[in-house]
């Protein structure tokens, strides 16, 4: 016992890097420092392949730019993303606050500070009231309201020095646009969460959220964390390894840095989610996720990297085998270990990279390979198992010599069957959820997008995406479904599956966002404005109110 008690105390009392939590995804901040990666200030400290990122990491990045080249607006731009990210400054920044105890800071509610203790707790908040005016024959009436309700509290900080906590809990009550509220019909399930009810009788959806976890750093070189969390791989809009679009769930990331390379290992608990299921039929069946990157990043300009991922369910046709516990090897090449127990799992492999060239710009990609037949490439083409799916995209930042006006075009093409597998329940999914593209496969997509910070306070957002794909029709699999088994295929023959196949459909989408941030706060009024057409069926529509420590999901 003694020998143990010696072990530990030294796996706790090695010297650490401050801890603390993840900026959460989405947040303006990750545009930000694709600027300041782009102009070559990240250098090796930071692997864009791999997010969220952590405070402390964004600490050191921010640390590097060197301000005094900046224009006036980008400064102040540079001070509050820098205030929103390092603790330690926010903890020194006095403000007159309200009340004596709150918003002592300028930034954070309440906060404590100690040599052992970090602390702040903040209120979570999105109120916003809109219109959807669509032609969809689905909606009670073609002018519906819209309107988001969530309440809740953030908590999070550092303990020691060494670990790190954060904790989220809101409610929602929110109106949603009819072409959203029409596959939560038709599904049952909605983008990112989990549980949902009815409330009302019109495009209303009431559901709570919560997100949670630890962090810890025994050595300098790895930074494990456990909880209820998501992660996005890649540099794109879209994600076709590893998004988050899926529902939140139980995960143990580690992350290893060594020299020039970044190694990481994911490891997750999913939900396997049954349609009309009965409480009185028991849990959710769980499923399970492994997943592992290594990237290198020789230099500030370019990266590289190769993954691979498992997903799986515990219960095969012979019986219930649990945890596959040989996944759990954190540096086994997994396909080796898939073959070896008898390939009853869906495996997926593929590789990214980033150039960045000139200072203001970069081309990134990505390809997956869920399975590729080699061997039929003398009987035909488009082979049914042939599902692959690649990105390539560009970011141009100051366009034309415009400071923080920065341009994104992107382009997806995912074939069909991609994501699915023969067993259903293996499908690459949480929660019903796409864990790669959002939309599935099948398809081929187009992504513009325009970012402008004409005023320290203000960011201004500008999109248009295009998507082609093929549904499916008269009862059978075109390979776009992600939640389909790769069953049920329309034709007799192997080839001749190409992408678009199915039923057509075609969606238009352009959308604006005005944010306005409130002093120091990460708090935000905003307005924004869509125009969704899916065929013929189309949705305009308007929502603003304000959003306030809470993440801001895209509809992708």
């Amino acid at each position: 016992m003694k020998k143990y008690l010696f072990i530990l105390s030294l796996i706790f009392s090695v010297p650490s890097l401050a801890q603390d939590t993840d900026v959460l995804l989405n947040h303006v901040i990750y545009h930000y420092i694709d600027r300041v990666d782009i102009r070559g200030y990240a250098d090796t400290l930071i692997h864009t392949d791999h997010k969220p990122y952590g405070r402390p990491q964004l600490q050191a990045v921010m640390g590097r730019v060197h301000t005094a080249q900046l224009s006036p607006v980008e400064q102040a731009w540079h001070r509050r993303i820098q205030l929103l990210v390092d603790d330690s400054l926010a903890v020194k920044n006095e403000a007159k606050g309200a009340l004596r105890y709150f918003y002592t800071n300028g930034r954070d509610l309440v906060h404590v500070a100690t040599p052992r203790l970090k602390l702040f707790v903040n209120p979570v908040l999105h109120t916003s009231l809109g219109l959807d005016q669509n032609t969809y024959p689905t909606a009670s009436r073609p002018n519906l309201p819209l309107g988001i309700n969530s309440r809740g509290v953030q908590v999070r900080g550092t303990l020691g020095q060494k670990i790190g906590f954060h904790t989220e809990v809101y409610d929602n009550i929110t109106r949603f646009h009819q072409f959203i509220y029409d596959e939560y019909r038709s599904t049952l399930r909605l983008y990112g969460e989990g549980f949902i009810k009815t409330f009302g009788t019109e495009n209303a959806l009431d559901y709570f959220s919560s997100r949670a976890y630890l962090t810890y750093r025994p050595i300098k070189e790895m930074r494990i964390k456990f909880g209820k969390d998501r992660a996005f791989w890649g540099n794109g809009y879209q994600s076709l390894a590893l998004s988050d679009y899926a529902a939140d769930y139980l995960m143990l990331n580690i992350r290893t840095r060594v020299w020039k390379l970044e190694y990481v290992n994911h490891f997750t608990q999913m939900i396997d989610f049954l349609i009309n299921r009965n409480d009185v039929e028991g849990t959710l069946p769980r499923k399970y996720g492994v997943f592992h990157q290594l990237s290198y990043k020789p230099n500030n300009q370019l990266s590289f990297g190769i993954f691979e991922s498992i997903v799986y369910t515990p219960v095969l046709a012979n019986g219930n085998r649990g945890i596959e516990l040989q996944y759990f090897n954190p540096i086994i090449f997994y396909r080796a270990i898939e073959q070896y127990i008898g390939s009853p799992d869906n495996a997926m492999i593929g590789g990214t990279f980033k150039w960045n060239f000139l200072r203001h710009f970069q081309l990134y990609g990505q390809l997956v390979i869920d399975d590729y037949n080699f061997g039929v490439r003398d009987q035909g083409s488009n082979y049914w198992g042939n599902k692959v799916g690649w990105q390539l995209g560009a970011k141009y930042i100051d366009v034309w010599g415009i400071p923080t006006l920065d341009l994104q075009i992107e382009h997806n093409r995912v074939r069909p069957y991609t994501y699915q597998h023969f067993n259903i329940a293996s499908n690459y999914t949480n929660y019903g959820q796409s864990l790669g593209h959002s939309a599935g496969a099948n398809l081929l997509d187009f992504y513009t997008i325009l970012q402008y910070h004409p005023l320290p306070l203000l960011h201004v957002y500008l999109s248009y995406g295009y998507r082609m794909q093929g549904l499916d029709q008269d009862g059978f699999n075109y390979g776009g479904d992600y939640q389909q088994p790769t069953g049920n295929r329309p034709r007799a023959e192997d080839f001749n599956y190409a992408i678009g196949d199915g039923l057509g459909l075609s969606v238009h989408n352009v959308y604006g966002k005005f944010t306005y941030q409130l002093w120091d706060l990460d708090a935000y009024l905003e307005v924004e404005a869509r125009y969704h057409r899916a065929n013929s069926q189309e949705s305009l529509s308007i929502l603003g109110g304000l959003r306030a420590n809470i993440e801001a999901r895209p509809i992708r």
